[in-house]
């Protein structure tokens, strides 16, 4: 049984106060990755200084600042191993990562890409794991071989209802992240970037999910996520071109159109409750069947009256 080799890409932006946790979490693998790159876009704090006290245990590659997309693009194009391993910069693996994708690959070597379940953590802990969240029904249909979920139907269209699947743990056969040209560096800071890629990768790729946490995602106020607003228009945009884009989202056209009308009224009430009334106006004017319940529409109203009188109607609606 050969076990493939596994390089890890860690792209990384102004991270210096977190990557050596990073750092130490890949460095600690038994067995070892095959190596670890770091690509630092371009980072104006104290990232490089702190890369260098892993000099000769690392490669790290330095770019101008082009975006997370570009970055892992880079990481990848200078990998050695068959499979590469993503993990970004403040987040951690867990200590049996390496060992248990690397027991999967070599058994089932018909398998083109992984994907793990994580813990979020912050400073107050850690939160539930991610699969825990999953809809009943989520992994309905698949087989289940130990901690791996594989052959899972309709995993595209599930995204869209749920999406457990994050750069961080997981782990691609390289030819094939080449073969679908890896992460559109069009989606640079768009909300939940990643998630285009990882649906264009389920389209292609023979997939399994590990139910076992192998990472630890660590949320905190330099996510790129933490704006729930950019978040949720980002992934209208990436469904928006998934359907125009993506071949295998044609059969899933009805249920993505649903998930683009809800994702945009939630955008129309979150940005009413900030009193974001441009982002507001615009959801409005794109819904497609707007509710007719009278709050919505008392909503709806306000949003479409000018400044002066939408104020004060609005602090009222607020209380």
């Amino acid at each position: 049984m050969s076990v493939p080799t596994i390089s890890l890409v860690i792209p990384a932006y102004n991270r210096g106060h977190l990557i050596a946790d990073t750092l130490d979490s890949a460095l600690n693998q038994q067995p070892p990755f095959l190596e670890v790159i770091v690509v630092d876009d371009g980072s104006t704090d104290g990232t490089a200084a702190v890369l260098e006290r892993y000099a000769g245990r690392i490669q790290v590659i330095a770019l101008s600042n082009g975006g997370v997309q570009r970055a892992r693009n880079t990481g990848v194009a200078a990998a050695r191993g068959e499979f590469i391993a993503m993990c970004d910069s403040d987040d951690l693996l867990e200590p049996g990562y390496v060992a248990a994708m690397g027991d999967w690959l070599a058994q089932h070597p018909d398998c083109d890409a992984v994907y793990t379940n994580f813990i979020p953590f912050d400073s107050c802990g850690p939160q539930p794991d991610k699969f825990a969240g999953a809809p009943a029904g989520f992994f309905d249909g698949a087989r289940r071989s130990g901690a791996f979920w594989h052959d899972i139907p309709d995993l595209y269209v599930r995204t869209v209802a749920y999406q457990p699947l994050f750069p961080t743990g997981s782990v691609i056969r390289k030819s094939l992240y080449e073969a679908i040209k890896g992460y559109d560096t069009r989606f640079n800071r768009v909300g939940g970037e990643d998630w285009e890629f990882t649906l264009r990768l389920i389209g292609a790729a023979r997939m399994a999910l590990c139910a076992t946490p192998l990472v630890r995602v660590r949320k905190h106020d330099g996510n790129d996520s933490g704006d729930n607003i950019r978040t949720v228009l980002g992934t209208v945009q990436i469904l928006e071109f998934a359907l125009r884009e993506h071949a295998v989202a044609a059969a899933y056209r009805d249920a993505i159109l649903r998930s683009i009308e809800e994702r945009r009224l939630d955008v129309f009430h979150g940005a009413f409750a900030r009193g974001a009334f441009d982002t507001a106006a615009e959801m409005l004017a794109l819904l497609r069947e707007p509710p007719r319940d009278r709050k919505f529409r008392l909503k709806a109203a306000i949003t479409r009256l000018p400044g002066l009188l939408r104020q004060p109607l609005w602090r009222l609606s607020q209380q």
